[in-house]
């Protein structure tokens, strides 16, 4: 039950912030351009501090310690956003935000998936449902947040949500006693097949991260919903996963990893497309139904596959180079391309863009795994 919760308010409190804090910088006079080159700051951040922090704690077993770092830093960025708009804390406080969400939701979910399959348990994909629920439930509720108390109030809410999520993380064991055993026997080759999702990786981060950045941006200013109703349309994209992350563990034995993979990075290439050219608000749910069977499959096969070519000693260092390194270059090569894109070709153009290049990264995995196949042992083929 704590291991439940800790997907639920560590999510409810990225859900309670984040639809809000692009439309906040958009408020205070941040242009589209400036955002996307905080994006691509934050990345460098990202880049210099997460693989060292990764390692440090896969040496040391300071895994919890760490995600409670992550936590902590998320909840001091939301006060900062609450309390503040003095321009160069504002800055301070995105490069903060940017450093911790996606390291702590990397390596969140990399612990949970360690601690199911220390107790045999193989519900990866039902812990991550509950992830889905508590990111829709903070938003639902965040738009009557907002109406009550505007952006302070919202961001404040997220860091107490955010806090909570540090007591929770203490079911992390603190030293997990299997460090002799993942550390005995030779060292073994790395497997090709990281070299292929850190290709694929960088294109489909590129799409998904520019293209979620803009999204509450594109709803405001292109499709009429109103500020408040943001809250409310972020939580029906995450709720729409909630079914499609619990049914997936049935279906993932079923299907190869890779093959998985490859059809959710199509799923999220052909929906992000369609994000730029959607009409009207029912068919935008319509649209968000579809990335939300798209989503769960591309996120868990991403992590499982990862889990299974890794070795146990490397793997949290391999999962950060996959979630946060090659999103972290693909940002700081192109969040200043795609803001100059929304900024002055439209959400079509931009959209567009971001589809073409999640496309790229079904591609180089498809190929990719195809050559690794030739070269990889069979022994350590999936």
């Amino acid at each position: 039950m704590r291991l439940v919760a800790l997907q639920l308010f560590s999510t409810a409190g990225l859900g309670m912030v984040y639809p809000y804090i692009n439309l906040y910088l958009t408020e205070i006079g941040f242009s589209g351009t400036l955002i996307g080159t905080l994006a691509s700051a934050g990345a460098i951040l990202t880049l210099a501090l997460t693989p060292m922090l990764n390692q440090i704690a896969d040496r040391l077993l300071m895994h919890r310690w760490l995600l409670m770092f992550y936590y902590g830093g998320f909840a001091l960025a939301a006060v900062i956003f609450a309390t503040s708009q003095q321009y160069w804390l504002v800055i301070l406080a995105v490069l903060l935000f940017r450093l911790t969400t996606g390291p702590s939701m990397t390596l969140g979910a990399q612990l949970t998936l360690s601690q199911l399959l220390r107790s045999g348990k193989t519900i990866f994909g039902q812990m991550r449902s509950f992830s889905a629920l508590g990111f829709a439930c903070a938003s639902a509720l965040a738009g009557s947040v907002f109406a009550l108390g505007g952006y302070s109030l919202t961001f404040t809410v997220g860091a107490i949500l955010s806090l909570i999520s540090v007591q929770l993380s203490t079911i992390f064991p603190a030293k997990p006693k299997e460090k002799a055993k993942a550390e005995a026997g030779p060292k073994r080759r790395r497997h090709l097949g990281i070299y292929v999702l850190a290709a694929s990786q960088f294109f489909v981060a590129m799409c998904t991260h520019n293209a979620f950045a803009f999204l509450f941006i594109h709803m405001s200013q292109n499709l009429n919903v109103a500020i408040a109703h943001i809250g409310v349309w972020a939580a029906i994209l995450a709720l729409v996963e909630f079914p499609f992350y619990y049914l997936t563990d049935a279906l993932l034995p079923r299907v190869r990893l890779r093959v998985t993979y490859a059809l959710g990075i199509v799923g999220i290439a052909l929906t992000t497309l369609c994000l730029g050219i959607v009409p009207n608000l029912p068919l935008l749910v319509l649209l968000f139904v579809c990335r939300g069977l798209a989503w769960p499959a591309y996120q868990l096969s991403c992590y499982r596959l990862m889990n299974e070519i890794s070795h146990p000693r490397n793997v949290a260092t391999n999962q950060a180079i996959v979630q946060v390194t090659m999103p972290g270059i693909a940002l700081l090569l192109t969040g200043s391309l795609f803001g100059y894109t929304y900024d002055h070709f439209g959400a079509g153009a931009f959209y567009a863009l971001c589809g073409l290049a999640a496309a790229l990264g079904a591609c180089i995995v498809i190929v990719g795994f195809r050559l690794t196949d030739a070269r990889q042992p069979a022994e350590q083929a999936l």
